[in-house]
């Protein structure tokens, strides 16, 4: 029964959700009340994660004496453990196994459902009903979760605005890395992707450009999953280059990131922290949904060959000779990175 359950269509999760949502705030005036307890999930993915981090910042002005708690996926703690908008942060449900006079349930699951049904809240906020009001409509994920909490926070203390927060070790790391190798202005590149489709393949050759044509050092990033592609790119260069794949994690990351001149990167979530990090970010784009992941900042751009199949379900391509994400061109990046720097005053 629970395995029927968790096969059944997002649309129906959604339908569930705003359904319960409407029944537990039933006509009450959510903006007269104080919410004292405020449990918010977001069990997702990095970059899903990095676009709900002002979600955090506008209950904690809207309810400055509030005691936020963050539910999240294990990888992505560390992204979150030194944001001052977040009292505890968990990826145990055992954990949140009380009362809480707010739920914002950020994603919406047949799970989360039922834990507001057994727990009841006071007031419950949801991914759901926001989809059913947009009516098909996606906006952008950052604006999808303001919708979400818009209810309850006044016109003043909302944001579009999500920012990384990260302390002194994730710092030390980072100048620590850069100190040691004495590297001085330097780009950052990402070649890896949740599927192949969104792998972009000449990296071998903006490297090459980063290194000839702008001076920079070259740091490829990712988990441990992308070093022997990493690797195999190496090969290929006729320069040094710098492989931390696996060695920083998320928070250390972006930290590294704010303090790199570009960041190159496909569809992933290292390329939504580097633009909450503040840094210029580049991101290539194939078989994704157009705008709802976008980089978002602004010192962001982005590539994005839209052909007539997509969205696809990103693992059948029917241009298998020449997939979208391969349409990108180097003078496109080239061109592209030109106008990030040249227009980010903060390098």
């Amino acid at each position: 029964m629970r395995k029927f359950i968790q096969t059944l269509p997002e649309k129906l999760v959604y339908f569930f959700s705003s359904l319960l949502s409407h029944l537990i705030n039933g006509k009450k005036d959510l903006r007269n009340i104080e919410f004292a307890n405020i449990l918010c999930i977001k069990l997702d993915e990095i970059g899903d994660l990095c676009y709900s981090l002002h979600v955090f910042k506008m209950l904690k002005k809207q309810y400055p004496n509030s005691h936020i708690t963050l539910l999240c996926n294990p990888f992505a703690l560390s992204l979150t453990q030194d944001d001052p908008n977040i009292n505890v942060t968990t990826s145990n449900w055992k954990d949140v196994k009380c009362s809480y006079d707010l739920i914002v349930d950020l994603r919406g699951s047949w799970k989360s459902i039922f834990f507001a049904l057994k727990f009841w809240p006071k007031a419950r906020l949801d991914r759901g009903t926001v989809r059913w009001k947009n009516k098909g409509n996606h906006p952008h994920e950052v604006i999808t979760n303001l919708q979400i909490v818009e209810p309850i926070i006044s016109k003043e203390n909302q944001s579009t605005q999500p920012e990384i927060y990260f302390g002194f070790d994730e710092l030390n790391k980072a100048d620590s890395f850069i100190q040691t190798n004495q590297i001085l202005s330097f780009s950052i590149i990402h070649v890896g992707a949740r599927k192949e489709l969104r792998k972009w393949d000449k990296y071998d050759l903006l490297a090459t450009y980063l290194h000839q044509q702008k001076n920079m050092k070259v740091i490829f990033i990712g988990d441990k999953n992308d070093i022997e592609e990493i690797e195999t790119i190496q090969q290929k260069l006729l320069f040094n280059t710098y492989n931390v794949a696996g060695k920083f994690n998320l928070a250390e990351f972006a930290a590294l990131v704010s303090k790199a001149t570009i960041y190159v990167g496909n569809e992933s979530g290292p390329l939504h922290i580097a633009a909450v990090s503040g840094a210029s970010t580049l991101g290539l784009y194939g078989p994704g949904e157009p705008f709802v992941f976008y980089p978002w900042s602004k010192n962001s751009s982005y590539l994005h060959h839209v052909l007539e199949c997509n969205p696809c379900d990103q693992i059948h391509c029917v241009h298998s000779e020449n997939p979208c994400i391969n349409r990108i061109q180097l003078n496109e990046v080239i061109n592209k990175i030109e106008l990030l720097i040249s227009s980010n005053t903060n390098i």
